[in-house]
């Protein structure tokens, strides 16, 4: 393991269009955080259901189920029998599910009334999971909250650190085609989830921003993975205009 692989920000240049993506994404956290300090009655109502983050959430994760289905395509005709293909089929339809939970299905949009059933057992009477209440637990406090946040710290601090330093575990994480996390990204992760921390007890909703730029962390993740080269495609589009910022000039295996 190289110290260099350690420090850098990045093995590759950022592209300009994911610079700039990070920059809106952190000025809407910046000025929610900002708002909420100044007037926390206008926070809730701009941080309200149906409004600019829960919808910017939702982008993120519908682009993240589709780049996933293209991944999985692009191995299904590469590596045919592979079972690599099933794993980011998975993640597809594991992204789309965060998508529709997050505007409920498009119940609201759609004006469609909630299930009996859902109106018992959902803490908001709305059509979704992560907001039901089943013989007194908590669906997301329990499973998207404390078993999410384990797996995430795992998968943001423990699995590079691994990928970087174990020849073993590295193949094995290549062989199956898992991105693994720069170093910035990890950094930004980091740096939401203690802000987003520190600000819960003002305002439980203060999550929501977290919400999105963790999204979006694993959206970078996908598209500009430091493990790059076991991707069967090579995002030319994003690759033709980079620009280094202060980060790696290439990947050494």
């Amino acid at each position: 393991m190289r110290i260099k692989e350690l420090t850098q920000l990045s093995s590759t240049p950022i592209p300009k269009a994911l610079m700039a993506g990070m920059a809106i994404i952190m000025g809407i956290f910046v000025y929610g955080l900002v708002l909420l300090h100044q007037d926390q009655e206008a926070f809730l109502v701009w941080i309200r259901e149906d409004g600019l983050v829960e919808w910017l959430t939702f982008v993120e994760l519908l682009i993240m189920s589709a780049f996933s289905f293209l991944i999985s395509f692009t191995f299904n005709r590469s590596e045919p029998g592979s079972a690599v293909k099933r794993v980011w089929l998975f993640l597809g339809f594991l992204f789309l599910f965060g998508a529709m939970e997050e505007i409920s299905w498009g119940q609201r949009i759609l004006g469609i009334e909630s299930p009996e059933w859902f109106l018992k057992h959902n803490r908001q009477g709305e059509t979704n999971i992560h907001n039901l209440l089943v013989y007194g637990v908590n669906i997301n406090k329990l499973v998207f909250g404390k078993i999410l946040a384990i797996l995430i710290t795992i998968y943001l601090l423990v699995i590079p650190f691994l990928y970087r330093s174990n020849e073993r575990f590295k193949e094995f994480i290549n062989r199956w085609r898992i991105p693994i996390a720069q170093n910035y990204q990890i950094f930004l992760s980091v740096l939401v989830m203690i802000l987003v921390q520190s600000h819960l007890s003002i305002a439980k909703k203060a999550g929501e921003l977290g919400e999105l730029c963790m999204c979006f962390v694993f959206l970078l993740i996908l598209l500009h993975p430091y493990n790059k080269e076991i991707f069967p495609i090579k995002w030319l589009a994003l690759r033709r205009r980079e620009s280094s910022f202060g980060v790696g000039k290439g990947q050494e295996s």
